[in-house]
């Protein structure tokens, strides 16, 4: 297989597999960006990858080396603040066929979350939840609410085991099987039990509390 010492990954990115056809599975860390915001370039550590980034193409634009122009095409995407798996792909037939099912929710999704409490009172089911958006000075931000209107976001959630050493928190497997905004964060804080490190949808005096004797600074959301 080629080598990969031609893309510039960010400080921290780890390369888990690599394929011959040419897909990549790399691991980012929380707080690095899958790709830059429309508008903006690919600088320093908080972008996957150092290079120009078209939206259009879903693509990084990459020297190769020998003096050409190669594409580093991104099939999937995690927020910032959530650490874990990406897909890339070296060859564009492929990626428009791996992205095709994603689109038709071909491929699993799993994640890992470290969550407030130390026990479920189901340990393992399906949250259905309708998602809205926030008005005024928070737009944006979703909620979960009970409504007849709307397609649900739907997640199978699994309770593994209780944090050792006494602490307030489980961790749990998440499945979500609709690709909502924020699904994962909004579901957890709604069934009670926000994801330890969430500054939007969390217990913030918890997580306040628990940073400060611990040294947690990160949202722990993790994609498998």
């Amino acid at each position: 297989m080629d080598s990969l010492d031609w893309i510039p990954f960010s400080r921290g990115v780890r390369v888990l597999a690599q394929h011959p056809l040419g897909l990549l599975a790399v691991e980012k860390p929380a707080g690095v960006m899958a790709h830059p915001n429309p508008g903006e370039k690919s600088e320093g550590d908080a972008v996957l990858i150092h290079g120009n980034y078209s939206m259009e193409e879903e693509a990084f634009h990459v020297r190769d080396g020998a003096g050409g122009i190669r594409r580093v095409y991104l099939l999937n995407r995690l927020d910032s603040p959530t650490s874990g798996v990406l897909l890339l792909c070296l060859e564009a037939s492929l990626a428009d066929k791996v992205k095709k099912l994603f689109a038709q929710h071909q491929v699993a999704k799993r994640y890992l979350a470290v969550v407030r409490g130390r026990g479920l009172r189901t340990p393992r089911g399906t949250w259905q939840d309708v998602l809205t958006k926030s008005k005024g000075p928070e737009a944006g931000v979703r909620s979960a609410v009970k409504s007849a209107g709307g397609p649900p976001a739907i997640t199978l959630y699994r309770w593994e085991r209780a944090a050792e050493g006494g602490l307030p928190l489980s961790l749990l497997q998440l499945e979500p099987r609709t690709g909502r905004t924020h699904q994962l964060r909004v579901q957890t804080a709604k069934h009670g039990h926000p994801i330890l490190g969430d500054r939007t949808y969390g217990d913030f005096d918890f997580n306040k509390n628990l940073g400060s004797a611990r040294g947690f600074k990160r949202l722990f959301l993790h994609a498998c």
